[in-house]
């Protein structure tokens, strides 16, 4: 992980950044595919000195909605382990679609974020069998910014 954290510096300033005023925080991604089922890690920054944190987010988009309650994870074909998640905010698109979006603290995930990052394919299977499949451009990006928390974890 310490190769990770060296790459961070200059990870951190390639993400996208969002200012939440009300929070006083900053979120920092990759770049995530603007609609679809996709998966990456979401890191916040309190201030400028302050703590940071990083979430694991799952958007689900399909005709009705997905049971991200429990899911599985199948990394390069071989079953990786599982996390939960905890419903963030559903919305119905103008196309008669249904987009959730579930998150969890990193930690909560880390086995199978981890397995998911070091792979080529990953696929997270809901509950209910829906499926999210991520291809190595979407891995690349959560390993970007899991760089940028380990260098921000690391400093002073």
């Amino acid at each position: 992980m310490s190769d990770l954290a060296r790459a961070g510096a200059e990870l951190l300033s390639g993400l996208g950044v969002q200012s939440d005023m009300a929070h006083g925080a900053t979120w920092f991604k990759g770049s995530v595919p603007a609609r679809g089922s996709t998966a990456y890690l979401l890191l916040g920054k309190l201030g400028e000195g302050g703590a940071s944190t990083l979430r694991f987010v799952v958007r689900y988009q399909g005709s009705r909605p997905a049971n991200l309650s429990s899911c599985t994870v199948t990394v390069d074909g071989a079953e990786v382990g599982t996390f939960s998640l905890s419903p963030n905010r559903a919305d119905q698109p103008g196309d008669g679609s249904v987009v959730q979006l579930s998150d969890t603290h990193f930690d909560n995930a880390r086995p199978a974020v981890l397995a998911m990052i070091n792979g080529q394919t990953a696929i997270i299977r809901a509950a209910d069998g829906k499926e999210i499949r991520l291809d190595r451009a979407e891995l690349d990006e959560m390993r970007r910014v899991l760089s940028a928390y380990l260098h921000l974890q690391a400093q002073p």
